[in-house]
């Protein structure tokens, strides 16, 4: 939007509305200096403007116009027309001031085409040096005093140098200050892209030290200078040759450097404009700190979760605070004051939250048909963001109606800073006054406790734009690449196979490449063909025990090479002997573990307590929720110095499990933590309150002492070992008979007294090359050995074999072949492909555990014993299809190098729409090649899974080629048309039945209907397949296209994420009716809408002689009387009545009769003896719902029938 500001001195500026110096910003614009920035557009609605000087996006831009500026003055002084011909220093120094100008100007419209304007500008130098004796004739009068008699002036002008002269000091110190002035004025404008190109506004210089007679002085001399060049372009020149051409030497030496630093700087500036000044994370102040002086002021404060928003008015306030709301909860009080505004007379606090994401992305409708919509559009589609829920929009609009200030107290994480910012749109335009992003703060906290609030608190940072751009671009790509992927091979192979064992075959950038490394190591050990080695095997008998020592000559695939060694040994003469050469003990450190970061936490519960990444982060989660652990999703191993490590571990002295050698700990003085590093984020995961007694129980009780014991062993002391290597020789066998035990004792238990040490650690590497120390073994407790110590040699075939007993008493040793076959690596554990996600940069420490959990749900790998992953015939196929058609695809590279890219957009190094944009452009590229190659795919299909026309059984007639269709269990289920090869999907969640004999009554449909049952008691309604399938606008709200979030707020981006992935084969999770209450299958059995919900009251395709009426949108059933033989449904105009015939002798009729037509709620009579009944939706998430029937399951309800939420009425 175009605007003007005009500052203090006059200023004025139009275009993008850069205020004047002290000025006010234009409306759309950024603000004067010392000024504040006026009402923006909503694009720049989020960039700081109190302090100009610092801007990232202005400073840059306007560097380079100075140093372009100042370059220009430069070199115009190596040529000063004033002194080499005499002139005035006034008019030289305003053609110096006019040059710079122009060349900032142009460096300001296009900073990219520095070496045009540069050349430009020496052209017309060297044409104004050739004619320097015209130009003098035209210079005016007031340039004139100080060229003296060398021009033959007149004797008044003579004699006025004189006095003129004087003032020359004076005049060359206010030429200084133009020139500085005019350089630092010129407005560094931000370049803004519209759909013709690079455009910017127009530039004016603020003339603070010129007056308008000068300029009109200075614009007169120009024109003159101009007519001169015309006039006399074919003049000589009379400067000498040799020094033009050390001049003009200097001068392209001068400018070739210049250019190249400028060209520098202006690439630089597109990437750290994007770079903050001041980092959001630190403590810093953007408004006024006199805001609102004497008066009262709002602060609203916006928390993640509920649970946390009431940790921090706890925090805050010490616990004095009101609830105002119940569904959305916002605790108020004013007892404290606000850092940013500490003049105010006082201050209200508001506390309240969101539930996760305030809106997601999502295609627009247009784009949501999988029949109409090419996958391949997906890549240059449009997106849209949806509310998560629309009263949680409507609640942070209205709490932040006429508030100051806002204080974001989001999770601490590139999500968090995505949802701040989501907030803000959704509050920015209700806060009080002008400049409101000014009064927008963020806190950064690591742990909720009340120290760690007011910490927070008293620190408050600004929300970090970048971050949240990074989530929107992988969100953006997630989206397009994963559901164009994905509808495409799962309506291509589910139209072809029927025993795929997934609704959804679905691909994600992220996902497939963490099915690659289960696929590649499963090959790995299905190719792996196991061979027989041999080593020698030397027996140590000491001490009635038996040492068992490891050869250096290492294991050879050469049986007969072993043997003749053996060999060589008893055929000595005399007998060979092993004697001992060396003993050598030393100390060794075993170096405790440094703090405990996310993937190290997953990686340490899957190994040594059985518990899956996503659960384990599940578990972490409500840990610090409830206030026990510190931010669980971190990168950093390190602390920082300002943390509390000593307060951290106060709060341990008192546990009965390791209170006591905390104590200890304590008082050694010596709890510094191991290296590690600190990414900056938030500390590494540490135990923030003491466990009491029966207060955790279950996974979270195990998942706490882990942390809890790691965090102490890691400012711990290192365990000492001593260390014990015996060598032994058989001297015959030269180099190949040097043979080693090692033995090891525990001198110092340093932090093993607390953890446990054995159930986690590194992982082992499976590519690495064989070493004999995989063969040896340490041996604790090992005896004593002395040097020179003499064993005697057994053939230990000969020994084990012999009945009498030849084997010499005391020390000997026995020396013989042992096979040995070469293993094949394991199948991947969860804790391994946590180590190759880490390491090859696919996904970050808060999604690995989601890209785990949906490799298992899709069904393309599953869970053995050992915490193995074992990949499916389904992700073995797809995984191997990929590597056919494109193995970057699969492989982690492209994926971990746009991790790279969003990983810079989040430091501010790179732009988001340009990231996004290169990587839209490879997928879509991939894409087309994958959709031209898959044939190739297809024929692993067909060698692994069953055609549809091979399985399943008839069903349902089609109602256009009235053949029989085929139904297929799934997963998913449908119906499949061989004769046409045609798939109708089925619902998810009920069950399918025939229902013979009746026939859609929509006009052009004509199938052969079916029944769909779902809930408990069961709801029958009727289906048609076709119909489902191709529902009409005007037939009402599809059903299935919203579901109900979860009640957990933890487990709401499950939630979401396993809905999308339902709704991306094209079918819903229905638990309802399947068809709209519009449709005329419904319509023809309606009675009566459903005065309980938004649907209606239907009869059950069941019928008599249990007659009932089942409601469309809701677990409802009403028993109608048993006395009832007959019932039909009468269509009326405006109501729908119900025509009622009894069986003989049981009329509830006064006069006996058995036929009455009567409105359902209209006749209260009839209502008293209908029955309501209250069930529930079989397979919907109601953590409401306790237990069902007989058992001993794990709901709420009582043991045996639980109580649950089925009632009569």
């Amino acid at each position: 939007m175009t605007g003007r500001g005009r500052g203090t001195n006059g200023g004025r500026f139009r275009g993008g509305g850069r205020g004047g110096r002290g000025g006010r910003g234009g409306r759309g614009g950024r603000q004067g200096r010392g000024g504040y920035n006026g009402r923006r557009d909503k694009t720049d609605r989020y960039q700081n403007s109190n302090v100009p000087n610092d801007n990232p996006i202005e400073a840059p831009i306007t560097e380079v116009v100075e140093q372009v500026a100042l370059m220009n003055i430069e070199e115009t002084n190596q040529v000063p027309l004033s002194v080499k011909n005499g002139g005035n220093s006034q008019h030289g120094t305003e053609t110096k001031t006019r040059n710079a100008t122009e060349k900032a100007k142009q460096v300001q419209d296009n900073s990219g085409d520095v070496k045009e304007k540069i050349d430009d500008e020496r052209n017309i130098k060297k044409k104004r040096s050739n004619k320097n004796k015209k130009k003098q004739d035209n210079i005016p009068s007031n340039a004139q005093t100080n060229m003296g008699k060398e021009r033959g002036d007149s004797e008044a002008d003579q004699a006025s140098k004189k006095k003129k002269g004087d003032k020359k000091s004076k005049q060359r110190s206010q030429s200084k200050s133009i020139r500085e002035d005019d350089t630092r004025n010129v407005p560094s404008q931000k370049e803004e892209k519209n759909g013709e190109g690079v455009v910017s506004d127009s530039v004016t210089l603020d003339p603070v030290k010129t007056k308008s007679k000068q300029k009109g002085r200075n614009s007169k001399s120009q024109s003159k200078v101009r007519d001169s060049n015309s006039k006399e372009e074919g003049a000589e020149t009379v400067i000498n040759e040799k020094d033009k051409s050390e001049s003009d030497q200097k001068q392209n030496e001068r400018k070739s450097k210049s250019k190249s630093k400028n060209n520098t700087n202006v690439v630089n500036t597109k990437a750290s404009s994007l770079v903050p000044a001041i980092p959001p994370s630190q403590p810093q102040t953007t408004n006024d700190l006199n805001y609102k002086k004497g008066e009262k002021i709002v602060v609203l404060h916006v928390a993640e979760k509920p649970s946390i928003a009431q940790s921090i008015a706890k925090g805050l306030c010490k616990g004095n605070y009101e609830t105002l709301s119940k569904t959305m909860s916002i605790h108020q009080f004013s007892s404290l004051p606000f850092p940013k505004a500490p003049n105010a007379s006082k201050c209200v606090h508001k506390v309240t939250s969101v539930a996760g994401h305030v809106y997601n992305v999502d295609f627009p409708s247009s784009y949501q048909s999988w029949d109409s919509v090419d996958p391949a559009d997906l890549f240059h589609a449009p997106i849209t963001r949806k509310p998560c829920k629309s009263s949680v929009v409507k609640h942070l609009s209205d709490s932040a109606k006429g508030v100051d200030f806002i204080v974001l107290w989001l999770d601490c994480d590139r999500e968090g800073e995505n949802i701040a910012f989501e907030v803000l749109d959704c509050c920015l335009d209700r806060m009080h006054g002008s400049s409101p992003y000014d009064r927008v703060y963020r806190a950064y906290f690591s742990a909720i406790n009340p120290s760690d609030i007011q910490k927070a608190y008293s620190s408050l940072g600004k929300p970090d734009k970048n971050q949240s751009l990074a989530v929107d671009a992988r969100q953006e790509l997630d989206l397009k690449v994963g559901v164009a992927f994905s509808r495409f091979q799962t309506r291509y192979f589910q139209g072809r196979y029927g025993d795929l064992d997934s609704a959804v075959l679905s691909y994600g950038p992220c996902q497939t490449p963490t099915l690659g490394f289960c696929v590649k190591r499963h090959i790995d050990i299905e190719t792996f063909k196991p061979e027989p080695y041999w080593l020698m095997d030397l027996g140590l008998y000491k001490r009635g025990r038996v040492f068992r020592a490891q050869s250096n000559a290492g294991r050879s695939f050469n049986q007969h090479k072993i043997q003749q060694w053996i060999k060589t040994v008893f055929d000595a003469s005399p007998p060979a002997t092993a004697v001992v050469k060396s003993v050598v003990s030393k100390e060794k450190k075993q170096g405790r573990p440094v703090p405990l970061n996310t993937v190290s936490l997953l990686k340490a519960c899957s190994k040594a307590l059985g518990i899956g990444p996503h659960s384990a982060m599940q578990t972490a989660e409500r840990l610090y929720l409830s206030g026990y652990l510190s931010y669980p999703r971190t990168e950093s191993t390190a602390y920082p110095k300002s943390f509390d490590i000593r307060g951290a571990l106060q709060i341990q002295a008192n546990d009965n499990r390791w209170g006591t050698y905390v104590s200890e700990l304590l008082k050694s003085g010596n709890c510094k933590p191991k290296g590690g590093v600190d990414m900056g984020d938030h500390p590494p995961i540490t135990p923030c309150k003491s466990d009491a007694p029966h207060e955790l129980s279950g996974d979270m009780s195990r998942v706490y002492e882990l942390v809890t014991r790691h965090f102490i062993a890691s400012v711990s002391q290192d365990a000492v070992w001593n260390n014990t290597k015996v060598s032994i020789d058989i001297d015959i066998l030269g180099d190949k008979g040097n043979f080693i035990i090692r033995g090891k004792q525990l001198v110092s238990p340093g932090f093993l007294a607390v953890l446990l040490h054995k159930e986690y650690g590194d992982e082992k590497d499976e590519n690495r090359e064989y070493s004999i120390e995989d063969e040896t073994e340490e041996v604790e407790n090992l005896p004593e050995f002395k040097v020179g110590e003499v064993f005697s040699l057994v053939d230990a075939k000969t020994a084990s074999q012999s009945k009498v007993s030849t084997i010499p008493t005391g020390s000997y040793a026995t020396l013989g072949v042992k096979e040995k076959m070469t293993v094949p690596p394991t199948h991947l554990s969860e804790s391994e492909l946590i180590n190759l996600m880490e390491k090859n940069g696919i996904g970050t420490d808060a999604s690995i555990a989601t890209h785990i959990d949906n490799i298992c749900k899709r069904n393309y790998v599953e869970l053995v014993a050992g915490r193995k992953l074992v990949p499916t015939k389904l992700g073995l196929v797809l995984a191997q299809g990929y590597h056919l058609i494109d193995s970057s695809l699969v492989l982690p590279k492209v994926r971990a190098d746009i991790e790279k890219e969003c990983n810079k957009v989040a430091k501010g190094l790179a732009d988001k729409q340009s990231v996004l944009k290169n990587a839209i452009e490879i997928f879509s590229s991939k894409f087309h090649n994958f959709v031209k190659d898959i044939a190739k795919m297809d024929i692993l299909f067909s060698s692994s899974f069953a055609k549809l026309q091979d399985i399943g059984k008839p069903f349902t007639r089609c109602g256009l080629s009235r053949r029989y269709l085929t139904f297929i269990t799934g997963p998913p289920p449908r119906l499949y048309n061989k004769f046409t090869e045609t798939v109708y999907p089925l619902p998810v969640g009920g069950t399918v039945k025939e229902w013979s004999g009746r026939n859609c009554p929509v006009e052009g449909c004509n199938f052969e209907l079916c029944t769909y049952s779902v809930g408990q008691p069961e709801r029958s309604f009727p289906l048609c397949p076709n119909c489902y399938s191709n529902p009409k606008p005007e037939w009402g709200k599809i059903p299935g296209e919203e579901s109900a979030a979860a009640d957990d707020s933890i487990d709401r981006e499950d939630e979401k994420k396993e809905r999308d992935a339902k709704s991306m084969a094209g079918r819903k999770f229905i638990l309802e009716c399947p068809h709209p209450d519009g449709h005329p299958l419904i319509e023809d059995l309606t009675v009566a809408e459903d005065p309980e919900s938004e649907g209606v009251l239907t009869l059950d395709t069941h019928f008599g002689p249990k007659w009932r009426l089942v409601s469309t949108r809701a677990p409802t059933i009403y028993y109608l009387p048993k006395s009832i033989d007959k019932l039909i449904v009468l269509k009326g105009d405006n109501s729908r009545k119900i025509k009622v015939e009894y069986k003989n002798g049981e009329s509830p009729l006064e006069d006996g009769s058995t036929k009455q037509v009567l409105d359902i709620f209209q006749d209260q009579k009839f209502m008293e003896t209908v029955r309501i009944y209250h069930g529930v939706e079989r397979g919907a998430r109601d953590k409401r719902t306790g237990g069902r029937g007989r058992g001993r399951g794990r709901g709420r309800g009582s043991r045996g029938r639980g109580k649950d939420r089925r009632h009569y009425r």
